[in-house]
């Protein structure tokens, strides 16, 4: 709850640094920033979900996958 309440006060004070940013190293960043989100991601849930050992626990995190990589390309 105290992450979502405070995501938009973040984009508030970060929005005067951010705009000034050309296109091509804004994303750069936010690449390397997506990286490092799904590195610590797929670090904690994948062996979390083979642990769980329900059914489809990794059809679902590959489904999650996907659906980013879809959204990713649709845009490009």
């Amino acid at each position: 709850m105290a992450a979502s309440a405070t995501t938009p006060l973040g984009m508030l004070v970060s929005w005067p640094m951010v705009s000034v940013i050309d296109e091509p190293t804004l994303g750069l960043l936010l690449s390397v920033s997506a990286g490092a989100l799904v590195y610590v991601g797929a670090t904690h849930l994948l062996p979390r979900a083979e642990q769980e050992h329900r059914r489809y626990s990794l059809v679902a995190l590959a489904g999650g996958v996907l659906v980013a990589v879809v959204i990713v390309l649709s845009k490009g």
